[in-house]
């Protein structure tokens, strides 16, 4: 269970989000902004291997990694 709790270290709890009847969720204005998160904006969508969750990226953050790794 410590490589769990390891984990999780640095992790914030921004509040919960209710799932719609279509399968949709949206993401509060807090953390919106906080992420600098728009309308229109590409996020990929990472399943967790312990299938217990997933994180959300943003594109531009991938395509900084990308440039990195291309030079």
């Amino acid at each position: 269970m410590k490589k769990r709790e390891d984990s999780l270290e640095g992790n914030q709890f921004m509040g919960w989000v209710k799932v719609s009847s279509k399968g949709q969720v949206a993401i509060p204005t807090e953390i919106r902004n906080k992420m600098g998160i728009q309308s229109g904006d590409r996020l990929l969508i990472v399943l967790r291997k312990e299938k217990d969750g997933i994180n959300l990226i943003k594109s531009e953050a991938l395509n900084e990694v990308f440039e990195k790794f291309s030079k």
